[in-house]
């Protein structure tokens, strides 16, 4: 821990050549418009950067998300006009007595082309009242509000220096630029933090020893080439761990492994305190930031998790280059939804922006985007966290994801008659997972092509969601405990059209194109705690379609009555068992069946509450559904 006080710096002024403490030469947070004295270069009809707040500032295709207050922007989409080289210049800023200067701001930028034209935003700086400028960094793009952290340390030693945002068009008709609380400040000159640890808050002692781990970040203004990192277990002795080598410039981030890794001898609650010391041989100028703390539970037994994937994406929107080719490049080099893969993706296709017309939008797919607030397209969450605010996940990224041990154990497998599909999947908790423990089945088409495009969007998509088989809130499991096993399985028909139209449910090409995608969430936070591809099961299926169109047991859970009901392609002999849990038979029946749409009564009032599997044999050829009995 950083144990030396910012008073004892005096001592070292001398010897530590222009250092800094941490003062904010400038500032402005927009509330109350542009500050005066800043000016403008605009050849924009709007009048070019504009000062208000998300709703005054957005518009059809270029939507900004609340910050909270009000902020500047300049909107190419709403003015449709000529904002190729637009300026936003600030007032004089004398910093001839500064040799380190940092610059922090938020922006709004999507960075993206269409029909050929590729916006640009740029920072930049002039001593010179704007005949020469010098570019400091071209701006991160983003779906949302993003900070920016900027080196302006090469505008230093003048005393007439005027900073500007610069946003180009292209020519084209573009989205924009929004900016808000920026500020120009002298940093520390040793300054590093401890961002995250890069452990799951659960661990099993089978995964013992566990490596620790996290991200260092540099707030300073010097470069930090060694350090030491610490680590206390519930406060015990300080476990160290010395860097060297290292190049971390002012605002990079560095993950970073400890050479000792920890073995916890029994299953119980850890706090584990981090630290970084020793910079650069030194002391870090600030104390405020020094150590990360977090709670870690062990427990007797962790398994391998699977991560979802959740793309909500639209035809009418562009595919901003993050998305495609990046993300769709990672994603697709992990092999999603197959069976050796540990990702699983599901694509939700929305209505908007305008026309707002993509076919594959329906009612669903709405819902799970209110469930996960989702406001902007395209947008990405991973295992109910939304990754996309600066871009697409890296490669790392999604590794240190799969990473995660898993609490709980996810199987499933589905199979189809006809049209009719069943989905059948066993939950186990490998340890008390709460009371709001929620499975879902998502049937998707693996790959679909349409001609309803605008925008520059692409006309063909993979693994689009169509139906959630229990509906989109799924089906409410409730409280598991330690060992606690959950079986469940849902059926659902499906209508196949060659055109579906908005808001249906249809599919494209149906079950020789189609995936199930499983998982198990808590309700109250969308977190997917495991999710699995249903493993497609062909017994039976493929001899029964020459038998039977249709086969279902209804309803389903049921109470004091339950019924089978088939379809039959011709007279045929049909067999009846209906097996509990434990294997033994509790109700047979056999009888000569007509051709065509049958009903058969099951004693559900005399069976006990509980899972029973039906199976029907039709002249030699079986399948088998389970029902649900709920007294």
């Amino acid at each position: 821990m950083k144990k030396l006080l910012l008073s004892l710096f005096a001592v070292f002024t001398a010897i530590l050549a222009m250092a800094q403490g941490q003062s904010v030469i400038y500032s402005s947070d927009f509330n109350s418009g542009i500050p005066a004295g800043w000016t403008q270069s605009t050849q924009a009809t709007d009048g070019g950067f504009l000062s208000g707040s998300a709703s005054t500032l957005s518009s059809s295709y270029f939507t900004f998300t609340d910050p909270g207050s009000n902020f500047v922007a300049t909107n190419d989409d709403g003015c449709n006009c000529n904002k190729s080289d637009e300026y936003l210049i600030t007032d004089t800023i004398d910093l001839s007595n500064y040799s380190v200067m940092h610059a922090t701001f938020k922006s709004f930028y999507y960075g993206s082309t269409y029909n050929g034209a590729t916006e640009v935003a740029e920072f930049l700086y002039t001593t010179d009242g704007g005949s020469n400028w010098t570019t400091l960094a071209t701006l991160d793009p983003s779906v949302d509000w993003v900070s920016q952290w900027i080196d302006v340390s090469a505008a230093c030693g003048n005393a007439n220096v005027q900073f500007a945002f610069n946003y180009q068009d292209g020519g084209g008709w573009l989205y924009g630029l929004g900016i808000d609380d920026f500020t120009i400040f002298a940093p520390y000159n040793f300054d590093v933090a401890v961002e995250s640890l890069n452990m799951p808050p659960i661990i099993g002692l089978n995964n013992a020893p566990i490596t620790v781990e996290g991200t260092l970040k540099n707030w300073g203004g010097t470069t930090i080439t060694s350090a030491t990192i610490n680590y206390s277990v519930n406060s015990g002795t300080a476990v160290t761990s010395n860097l060297t080598g290292l190049n971390i410039a002012p605002y990079d981030t560095y993950t970073w492994t400890h050479s000792t890794n920890w073995t916890p001898t029994t299953i119980g609650s850890y706090d584990i305190e981090i630290w970084a010391s020793a910079l650069n041989g030194t002391y870090d100028q600030n104390n405020s930031n020094d150590t990360i703390k977090s709670n870690i539970e062990v427990i007797t037994l962790a398994t391998e998790k699977t991560i979802l994937a959740e793309s909500f994406i639209s035809s009418t929107t562009p595919m901003f280059a993050w998305y495609n080719p990046t993300y769709l490049n990672i994603l697709n080099s992990n092999n999603p939804n197959s069976s050796n893969s540990r990702i699983n993706s599901v694509n939700y296709h929305m209505n908007w922006p305008q026309p707002g017309n993509d076919p594959a939008y329906n009612s669903e797919a709405y819902d799970r985007r209110i469930q996960l607030d989702i406001n902007a397209t395209p947008d990405i969450v991973l295992s109910g966290f939304n990754s996309s605010l600066n871009a697409s996940p890296t490669q790392l990224e999604l590794d240190e994801m799969i990473s995660v041990p898993a609490v709980v154990e996810l199987e499933a497998s589905w199979g189809f008659t006809g049209t009719y599909i069943q989905c059948d999947a066993e939950v186990k908790a490998l340890t008390g997972i709460g009371n709001d423990i929620v499975l879902h089945m998502a049937m998707i088409e693996k790959a679909i092509s349409h001609s309803i495009v605008s925008n520059g969007a692409d006309s063909s998509y993979s693994n689009v969601f169509r139906k959630f088989m229990d509906g989109s809130s799924g089906h409410l499991i409730g409280s598991m405990t330690s060992g606690s096993t959950y079986n469940h399985y849902a059926n659902s028909t499906i209508t196949v059209s060659s055109s579906p139209a908005q808001g249906s449910f249809d599919f494209w090409i149906g079950t020789s194109n189609m995936d199930i995608i499983v998982w198990v969430e808590k309700s109250s936070t969308r977190e997917v705690l495991q999710a699995a591809l249903a493993e497609y099961t062909t017994s039976g299926v493929s001899e029964m379609d020459d038998i039977a169109r249709y086969i279902a047991v209804y309803p389903n859970p049921a109470n004091e009555f339950a019924g089978l009901e088939i379809d039959l392609i011709d007279r045929s002999d049909v067999t009846l068992n209906v097996v509990n849990g434990l294997g033994q038979t509790v109700f047979t029946d056999a009888m000569t069946m007509d051709a065509g749409t049958q009903k058969v009564e099951l004693p559900a009032s005399t069976l006990s509450a509980g899972l029973y599997f039906v199976n029907v044999n039709v002249n030699g050829v079986s399948k088998t559904l389970r029902l649900n009995v709920a007294h």
